[in-house]
């Protein structure tokens, strides 16, 4: 595993092929066999292949930063976790509507 710190910012990256004799990982590309890495090459060249960061918010900015000065304008995508909706206003109107309708009913049949 490479690991790098630079001003409180670590850097792990890792390989980790999975193909049908099982998963493994290395440290490099140079590490992998070279059948392997030519494969992982090919596709790493797609169009399909992306790039996975991991950070806090601390780490985010310091990204944001980081490719700032380098002149660089690489999108950053963010996955925030989605904040739970409350119960609609239309829901919780028909969940009343459908109890008063069950009560009348109950005390229809109750007071005959």
């Amino acid at each position: 595993m490479d690991s790098e710190q630079k001003s409180g910012t670590h850097r792990f990256s890792i390989v980790m092929t999975a193909t049908r004799s099982g998963t493994e990982s290395f440290k490099t590309l140079d590490d992998m066999p070279p059948i392997l890495r030519a494969t992982c090459l090919k596709a790493l060249q797609s169009p399909e292949s992306k790039t996975l960061v991991i950070a806090d918010e601390a780490g985010r900015e310091a990204m944001l930063q980081q490719s700032a000065e380098e002149g660089e304008s690489a999108p950053v995508a963010e996955l925030r976790p989605q904040k739970r909706s409350r119960v609609s206003g239309r829901l919780a109107l028909e969940i009343l509507l459908c109890g008063a309708v069950g009560l009348a009913v109950w005390l229809v049949a109750t007071l005959r």
